[in-house]
């Protein structure tokens, strides 16, 4: 684990593998203004929608992506992803069914019902939704309210103290994060939309900022700390009721940081060459005595928690997640740890999406939220606003809506080219 300069006992991970020591000098900021859903409220788009994109070149038909799935003995979500769009990559699939999966991606019961959304992110509708019926107009007598006493000492007792409402809110998030954080996405990125409109749900009146700061280290180090910035996202939390097993970098965002619900459950995937049994272990035990790539300043606690920690492993951690991958493909490294959907860009840029395999039966579920500081005086108000957008978002559907366009996005950037 890199300390950037200055973190003294510490040093935040962060998702991009960016450390202090390469941004030199005062951190620049493009400032920004801006703004476990049931399948059941889903189920709102028709399937017409889907054939819409049909020549987007993903792998698959419109008409295999569009429908609904039965899980069948010896299925596993890579499989079923490989056979609906083309690649293994099954994000999307677990983030449409997550009720019906639950928290381990690699455990789905034979029987299951999935649904497998379109090329475009939407989920097919198997049958009409009727439009709910109109109320009737009748006139509402509103009853009286009865009358209330008040005592003497009622009335002579102090009032609560008023809370201020928040006048402001800066962000701070980064780039090379797709597709949930980078200023050249579309709104800046999955999560970056999700924060904005989430605000925007709360109705908050705070005037919102968001900027990117690139030394992702600096965000929990030193910008929340000091005031500089009230919230930073996307940060992954580990098991904060294990805080024995954690590094001290992933212990500190347990115990130093207020924490968001989470805007996005992601898996965190082992990633090993076609051919070299790794791909398809079926226990952590095959990874140990090898040499394991984690690109700087991501976290390790999932390896810990697996009982893969050096000297048991070697770990090899390079800046960036195209880093790993090369070695990975040069034999230099056996097994690379990343998100999958962190992955999908830097395999395509490579060239590796057939021979880089996602082990299917070995991953870890992780949430992306909001951090705020413990220091800062509105922390407690910072987070229930956001979670108040957040339940919002998830109930009307938005939060769906945000995370299949930004999913289509990076589908339509990997895609095999014709």
């Amino acid at each position: 684990m890199s300390e950037p300069a200055g973190a003294g006992r510490r040093s935040s991970d962060n998702p991009t593998g960016r450390t202090g020591d390469q941004f030199a000098g005062p951190a620049r900021a493009a400032r920004r203004k801006g703004p476990g859903m049931d399948n059941e409220t889903l189920r709102k788009t028709l399937a017409a929608a889907c054939f819409a994109l049909a020549a987007v070149p993903l792998g698959a038909s419109a008409q295999e992506a569009c429908t609904r799935y039965t899980v069948q003995p010896g299925d596993s979500l890579s499989s079923i992803s490989r056979s609906a769009y083309g690649d293994y990559n099954f994000q999307r699939i677990f983030s449409a069914n997550r009720a019906a999966i639950g928290g381990n991606p690699n455990l789905i019961e034979k029987g299951t019902v999935l649904e497998i959304p379109c090329l475009d992110g939407q989920l097919a509708a198997d049958a009409e939704v009727a439009e709910p019926a109109a109320p009737a107009t009748a006139e509402v007598v509103e009853e009286a309210e009865p009358a209330v006493e008040v005592t003497a000492e009622a009335a002579t007792e102090p009032a609560a103290p008023s809370v201020a409402p928040l006048e402001k809110i800066s962000f701070i998030t980064g780039d090379d994060y797709p597709p949930f954080a980078d200023e050249q996405l579309a709104g800046g990125g999955i999560i970056t939309q999700l924060v904005r409109t989430a605000m925007v749900r709360a109705n908050s009146g705070a005037d919102v900022s968001i900027a990117f700061v690139n030394d992702w280290g600096a965000h929990l180090d030193t910008l929340l700390p000091s005031g500089a910035f009230d919230a930073t996202f996307p940060w992954s939390l580990p098991d904060c009721g294990n805080l024995g097993v954690l590094t001290a970098a992933d212990a500190y965002r347990c115990t130093d940081f207020e924490h968001s619900e989470s805007f996005y459950d992601i898996v965190d995937g082992y990633f090993a060459m076609k051919g070299s049994g790794l791909e398809d272990a079926k226990s952590f035990d095959a990874f140990l005595g090898k040499r394991i790539c984690r690109p700087d300043g991501h976290s390790l606690a999932w390896l810990s928690s697996s009982g893969l920690s050096e000297p048991d492993i070697t770990l090899v951690r390079p800046v960036t997640v195209a880093e790993c991958f090369s070695a990975l493909a040069a034999g230099t490294v056996d097994v690379v740890h990343i998100e999958v959907q962190v992955a999908a860009e830097a395999l395509d840029a490579l060239r590796l999406k057939n021979d880089a395999i996602e082990n299917p039966n070995l991953a870890h579920i992780k949430t992306l939220r909001v951090f705020v500081h413990k220091k800062n005086p509105n922390a407690g108000e910072i987070i229930a606003t956001i979670n108040s957008g957040l339940a919002i978002m998830r109930q009307s559907g938005e939060w769906y809506d945000i995370v299949s366009a930004g999913l289509l996005e990076q589908a339509r950037k990997v895609a095999p080219k014709s």
